[in-house]
């Protein structure tokens, strides 16, 4: 075997190997952090708040002028695959929360007239 066929021989190995060990898409993206918000309630919610757990406050209403009234779902895609915290205003003032929520592993925030949920 010549040197120029040994060195195009171990080219295709290495490129082989390497394209072996790249990581998936799915894999790179560590997680799925698309959450679906459900207003199970009768009321309206009002305003809906998240952000990742290390911020220290609640940031913008993410509907800003829209709400969800019963029944209507939100979908949206986090920017990290962190712990979130969320909250829920209805229309009466009552806010709902949950703390610390792993949006990995989580894919749906109910409000019921019991209080938030996820699943």
């Amino acid at each position: 075997m010549t040197s120029l066929a040994r060195r195009l021989g171990l080219a295709a190995v290495l490129s082989v190997l390497t394209a072996s060990l790249a990581p998936t898409p799915a894999a790179a993206q560590g997680c799925n952090t698309t959450v679906r918000f459900l207003n199970q309630t009768n009321r309206t919610v009002q305003q809906l708040f998240y952000n990742p757990s290390s911020t220290s406050n609640w940031g913008p209403d993410r509907l800003g002028a829209n709400v969800m009234r019963p029944g209507q779902v939100y979908s949206v895609r986090l920017s990290q695959a962190a712990p979130y915290d969320f909250r829920f205003v209805l229309d009466n003032g009552y806010a709902a929360e949950a703390r610390r929520v792993n949006v990995c592993a989580v894919s749906e925030l109910i409000a019921t007239p019991q209080g938030l949920r996820y699943r």
